[in-house]
């Protein structure tokens, strides 16, 4: 009976209430604005796409301050603006109601900017069949209707179609230095002309052998051993390029295989994350790894330098000998030579894994193998895998046989090594606890065989504490015992003393001297120094973690910057 009077009640409540109410006031809902709106562009072309609204009958879009508004259907949710002018501008969506139950939503905005300018060609120069000519090559540029070029000192410019992308000239001083320049050609409002772009040549004959040459066209041929190992030293600005021939190939570094240059790194192809997190800073003095062969489809990452001062010299090696025919590289920056130092790592040749004092949880940065052992690995091999920030490269242990290509490549020959970590340019310490397996790191230097005689000696290195708090000894093995040490906290502030201990033989890395740390971003190195009198050629340091507390989690240290120097 209730469900029956309940009827007639709601049928007279309708008709009051239709009664006071116009077709006006009839309620109706607001859309949402479309979410997600994006845009990207490409010369005088911006691209968008948004998510769809629920009910929209459509969607409204207007330019800049344009109070005319173009509409689509409701199954749009992508769209293309061409022929923009340069400069700054705003797209204004919004999803469009049926003026009945639903209404138009409020607006939703993107700025983008917008530059024609077409990119600029990339060309390389080789010798042709004589000594007098030259073959000039480039890469397509998208979107240009031709190009123009000249010879050294040419006052005129000669026009070729897209197709164009090759050619042919001789007439050329074999001894002297020629340039090319060139510039792709635009055509408004579609796009404009590229920046033009000079390169210096040689026609010297580099069909044979290997050659580098650098972004002024000067060409350093490369010694070869009979067992095919190429090397040379070449002098570079301090902004400079390498591009290295291989029986006249052009060769650059392969990505994401070791850093492609020496220097402050700035290529977004170098294994460290800086591709990923351009506020770290990643400073290199020797670089190795695979390279690539230009080919008509691909161009190449062209090694890199990017140091202090106008220029800078070079030890270039190419290894041709490996078993997969894929050319290796090393570049090391000559520095001038200090003769105090007997023994150095700076780690620059590590460059797995995610960054965890540079960038913590800022950036999921960093790149590794599919493995981390380094049983079967020479450390040249691309990282394809990405890495989190507390996740290391390589698991570098001594019970896990590390090839002893991987040793040397990175400068870890004869160093005693048992559960260390490679991170890019340092090493960690040390692993958390798996069940009853304890993973207490151990990191010792080869012994100081470069001392003729006992001396004192001063031992320099930095640190940062992963997630640890219990002391860590550091320790002198065989001759020689600590007369002093002292550590600047954080790199800042006065110089704190350590007490040596065991007679001598060690020091402790406190909590004090080197605090515990999270996944905060940009952590801060300690400096430490450590004093020792009566070293000789059979001493080493020891960094030991063995006695950090019940679990070897207690143990995780970060080193960097090794040196040990001759007083």
């Amino acid at each position: 009976m209730k469900k029956l009077l309940l009827f007639p009640c709601l049928l007279l409540a309708l008709g009051l209430s239709s009664c006071e109410s116009s077709d006006d006031e009839v309620m109706s809902i607001e859309l949402v604005s479309p979410k997600k709106l994006a845009v990207t562009t490409e010369l005088a072309t911006a691209s968008f796409k948004w998510d769809a609204v629920t009910k929209a009958e459509g969607y409204a879009y207007a330019l800049d301050n344009s109070t005319e508004y173009t509409t689509v259907d409701a199954a749009t949710t992508t769209l293309k603006l061409t022929r923009l002018s340069r400069g700054s501008h705003t797209f204004r969506i919004y999803a469009v109601g049926n003026q009945g139950h639903t209404t138009d939503s409020a607006e939703r905005t993107v700025d983008f900017d917008i530059d024609p300018t077409l990119p600029t060609p990339a060309p390389s120069c080789t010798r042709g069949e004589s000594a007098d000519e030259v073959v000039v090559t480039w890469q397509a540029v998208k979107g240009a209707i031709g190009y123009a070029y000249k010879f050294n000192d040419e006052t005129q410019w000669t026009e070729v179609g897209a197709d164009v992308l090759k050619i042919t000239k001789s007439g050329f001083d074999p001894e002297a230095k020629n340039t090319f320049t060139i510039y792709a050609k635009g055509q408004l409002p579609d796009s404009e002309d590229s920046e033009e772009l000079t390169l210096p040549f040689q026609l010297i004959d580099t069909s044979e052998g290997v050659w580098a040459r650098t972004s002024d066209g000067s060409l350093y041929e490369l010694k070869g051993s009979e067992s095919g190992i190429y090397t040379a030293a070449i002098t570079c600005k301090a902004s400079d390029d390498i591009t290295i021939l291989i029986e006249n190939t052009p060769y650059g570094f392969t990505a994401y295989s070791g850093n492609g240059g020496v220097g402050t790194v700035n290529s977004v192809y170098a294994t460290v994350p800086f591709y990923t997190y351009p506020a770290a800073v990643y400073y290199v003095r020797e670089s190795l790894g695979q390279m690539t062969a230009k080919t008509e489809d691909a161009d190449i990452n062209k090694f890199w330098v990017n140091v202090s001062g106008s220029t800078c010299k070079i030890d270039v090696e190419i290894d041709c000998t490996n078993a997969d025919k894929t050319p290796r590289y090393r570049l090391e920056l000559v520095e001038n030579e200090d003769p105090s130092i007997i023994l150095e790592q700076y780690f620059d040749l590590m460059v797995y894994g995610g960054d965890w004092i540079q960038t913590g949880k800022v950036a999921s940065s960093g790149r590794k193998l599919a493995s981390t052992s380094p049983a079967a690995i020479d450390g040249t091999e691309p990282a394809t895998a990405t890495a989190s920030y507390t996740t290391f490269g390589i698991n570098i242990s001594s019970d896990k046989d590390a090839a002893p290509a991987y040793l040397a490549n990175r400068g870890l020959t004869d160093w005693g090594i048992k559960y260390c970590y490679e991170f890019p340019g340092y090493v960690r310490l040390s692993n958390s606890a798996s069940g009853s397996n304890m993973y207490y790191g151990v990191l010792t230097t080869p012994k100081l065989s470069k001392l003729t005689a006992a001396s004192t000696v001063t031992v320099t290195f930095d640190a940062v504490r992963f997630a640890s708090e219990h002391d860590i000894p550091v320790k002198v093995l065989n001759a020689g015992t600590i007369a002093s040490a002292q550590v600047v906290v954080e790199g800042s502030g006065s110089a704190a003393s350590i007490a040596p201990e065991s007679g001598g033989k060690s020091i402790n890395i406190t909590s004090a001297h080197c605090p515990k740390h999270g996944n905060e971003a940009l952590k801060k190195w300690s400096n430490f120094s450590i004093t020792i009198e009566g070293a000789t050629a059979e001493t080493q340091i020891c960094w030991d973690t063995a006695g950090a507390g019940s679990t070897s989690a207690n143990g995780r240290i970060c080193l960097d910057n090794i040196v040990v120097r001759k007083n």
